[in-house]
């Protein structure tokens, strides 16, 4: 368990289940009446992520709350429009009095022009639901996310995140989840169990704290960190869960390829929360580079002197002036936007580049064999990567067809697991995807082994 964070005055009283889902038309139906089960729940929001069966249909016959995204958009941005959806049924809740309102008690006097009272909306008098994010394949088995229901809504948890069991038939996830866990550890100092278990619980307060979200996979990863650096008390809770796990043929590595290449980046964009420290103290001695020369220490004053100086001068170095700030980082965000990337640096991710040689990265980074751009917190990984080998491994690797720029991201990162085994069975050239999904099931049988 984390340590505790604030613990608000007024806990939610209510919760709504959101469940993005994609092509789950089969099991969303047994999903949202297991929902529904959950003491505290009265509200499921279905975000259609893109779907071309019928999950959309099958859930509005089940009562939920459906809005579609007309093509897939990724994980993350399912859970924020699912958000989204239940701020705006709220909001329509409080205009319409509540379901407490009595016209007797609570109604504004009626007025010429009116066809009738209006409600008298009292801020404050109620608390924002607390949100549980279920997965879409977890049928009658999501009944037994209660515990984290109750974490939030009754112990003062603000992100409850579910232990799951061992799921039959997973595999090849070590990779991704130690990746995922050391990240977190060294961000925050905690180290969770299932760091990309996607069944949460948590208060609004903590969700807003924790926008804007990393994109698709990395969403937990993300939401683990921001919840933790910004205080809230973030504690992992057994439930006895199940879902579909990823299997090890080709369609299981991409997932996995996909689920590494956006913790990844999830990470690369909150790099600064973890600073390196370039000196330890130990038993109050400060360390020091033994090629470092020690500070001369001051001569002695002769005896009866004083150490006043007529001729000394002293002046006041004025603080920095705010605007000139301003005008450097914009221009050294100027300056990076000539690399090869879609989208602005971040001020965290200018900071998170220091002082690089840009001409320099320029280079490195159009010298590899990518067809695309990069995402800024790409190049912000890469930085610290041996583009000479990596654009040595593209070149040679047995591909037919142009790598994209998260291929280039995904390989960087095992540079040093070497050249992946290619199964006789799988016909050459591969094509990027099925390079970029060896490459990671060479890493995960390397570490689990």
């Amino acid at each position: 368990m984390s340590t505790a964070g604030p613990l608000t005055a007024h806990r939610p009283e209510r919760v709504a289940v959101v469940i993005p889902a994609k092509n789950e038309a089969e099991r969303i139906e047994a999903t949202i009446a297991s929902a529904r089960r959950l003491a505290g729940v009265d509200l499921v929001v279905v975000v259609d992520d893109g779907s071309t069966d019928a999950t959309s249909a099958v859930a509005m016959g089940a009562d939920a709350l459906v809005v579609r995204h007309k093509t897939n958009r990724g994980k993350a941005a399912a859970m924020a429009t699912g958000a989204q959806m239940v701020a705006i049924r709220e909001d329509a809740e409080r205009a319409d009095g509540g379901e407490a309102f009595s016209e007797e008690l609570h109604a504004e006097p009626r007025t010429p022009g009116h066809t009738g009272p209006l409600p008298v909306i009292a801020e404050g008098e109620s608390q924002p639901r607390a949100m549980l994010f279920l997965d879409a394949d977890m049928t009658d088995s999501a009944v037994a996310a209660q515990p984290l229901v109750d974490a939030v809504l009754h112990d003062g948890v603000d992100m409850a995140i579910a232990l799951l069991p061992p799921q039959e038939g997973a595999a090849g996830m070590g990779v991704v989840v130690r990746t995922a866990r050391r990240g977190i550890q060294r961000a925050t100092g905690w180290e969770p169990v299932q760091p990309l278990s996607g069944t949460r619980c948590l208060t609004r307060e903590a969700w807003e704290a924790c926008q804007p979200l990393a994109p698709g996979w990395g969403v937990e990863t993300s939401l683990t960190i921001d919840a933790l650096t910004a205080g809230f008390w973030v504690k992992e809770i057994p439930a006895s869960l199940r879902h579909r796990a990823t299997g090890k043929d080709l369609r299981g590595q991409l997932h996995r390829a996909a689920q590494l290449r956006d913790v990844v980046r999830a990470l690369a964009r909150r790099r600064h929360l973890a600073p390196e420290l370039e000196a330890a103290a130990v038993d109050g001695v400060e360390e020091r580079s033994t090629l470092e020369a020690p500070e001369p220490e001051p001569a002695p004053l002769p005896a009866g002197a004083d150490d006043h100086d007529e001729a000394k001068t002293w002046r006041v170095v004025p603080e920095p002036d705010a605007a000139q700030e301003a005008g450097r980082a914009e221009e050294r965000r100027a300056t990076l936007a000539d690399l090869p990337v879609h989208g602005e640096f971040s001020d965290d991710e200018t900071r998170a580049l220091g002082d690089v040689d840009v001409a320099e990265l320029d280079d490195r980074l159009r010298a590899l064999p990518v067809e695309g751009d990069f995402a800024p917190d790409d190049v912000v990984f890469l930085v610290g990567t041996d583009l000479e080998a990596l654009g040595e491994r593209l070149r040679t690797a047995p591909v037919e067809g142009a790598f994209a720029p998260e291929h280039a991201v995904i390989i960087a990162s095992h540079l040093e697991a070497g050249e992946p085994e290619i199964p006789v069975s799988v016909q050459r050239p591969l094509n990027p995807e099925e390079y970029t999904s060896l490459v990671v099931h060479a890493a995960v049988e390397s570490e689990n082994s």
